[in-house]
């Protein structure tokens, strides 16, 4: 049974699906641009680099970068606590394995946004690097392969929550979200597949003993603009990970959250209706 989390951590959850909704609003706009006027896609940090320049934009940046950071904290803490209920058994164990890891590559990417913003965005991708130190370990291209097997499942994980409608477990159901559903099961089954994609780059690292195999987000995209009917493809993907941006959205008015203050906390959504 799930534990009771702080009542501080609803608000480290909601400002971390914030600015993670904004990222990939951005992101999937940016693509679904590129998709119709030709090109790829940019990943996480070239679309946010399209705020330079904007009224305010390092301070959005290192806004967004905050609210990633909260992300983190929370995916730590939700699998440390269990606050989504997996559970002590193997299957519940490698779910809450999965969520600490989402939480310190989240992390990860907020240190990388905040540099950015400060102007500091020298050295090398970073799945490069990662694979590289993998690759020179003892049973190197094993590990890096594993962490592919790894991102795949995750990345299937999503397309499944996002098919079986899995994802309304931790919702405070609704009409409107009702009438969301369609967009909400494309954005994660869109999410799921980039990351699928993601993971078997990692693969194919480890089967070539070449870092630079590994890839991102913009990479991802780069593969599928490169296919058949590539254009479409990639329309078809960045507009579903616009739409997982809606969704990240969705959970911050309308996750719900037991703390030990009360049996259940109001959404936001409850306490604009409240005074209504």
């Amino acid at each position: 049974m799930a534990e009771r989390a702080p009542v501080w951590v609803e608000y480290v959850m909601r400002a971390g699906y914030a600015a993670r909704g904004v990222v990939y609003l951005l992101t999937g706009g940016l693509a679904l641009l590129s998709a119709w006027h030709g090109g790829s896609g940019e990943d996480k940090k070239g679309a946010l680099s399209s705020l330079f320049g904007q009224p305010f934009g390092e301070f959005i940046i290192l806004a967004i970068s905050a609210g990633l950071f909260c992300y983190g904290i929370w995916r730590l803490i939700c699998g440390y606590m269990d606050l989504e209920d997996e559970g002590s058994e193997t299957k519940g164990l490698v779910a809450r394995v999965g969520q600490g890891l989402s939480g310190l590559v989240n992390l990860g990417v907020s240190f990388s946004i905040a540099r950015l913003a400060f102007g500091n965005s020298s050295g090398g991708d970073g799945k490069e690097a990662l694979t590289s130190k993998l690759l020179a370990m003892p049973f190197g291209q094993i590990i890096v392969g594993a962490v592919g097997l790894a991102v795949i499942g995750a990345g299937l994980a999503y397309v499944y929550k996002g098919w079986s409608k899995k994802y309304r477990e931790n919702l405070r159901w609704s009409p409107i979200l009702e009438k969301l559903s369609l967009p909400i099961r494309l954005g994660l089954m869109a999410r799921g597949i980039v990351v699928a994609i993601i993971g078997g780059f990692f693969i194919f690292a480890a089967m070539q003993s070449d870092p630079d195999q590994a890839g991102g987000l913009s990479q991802a995209f780069d593969l599928l603009r490169s296919q058949a009917y590539g254009r479409y493809l990639l329309g078809f993907v960045a507009f579903g990970m616009f739409a997982f941006g809606i969704y990240c959205w969705i959970e911050v008015a309308f996750r719900v959250l037991p703390t030990r203050q009360s049996k259940g906390t109001l959404t936001i959504a409850q306490h604009l209706k409240m005074y209504a």
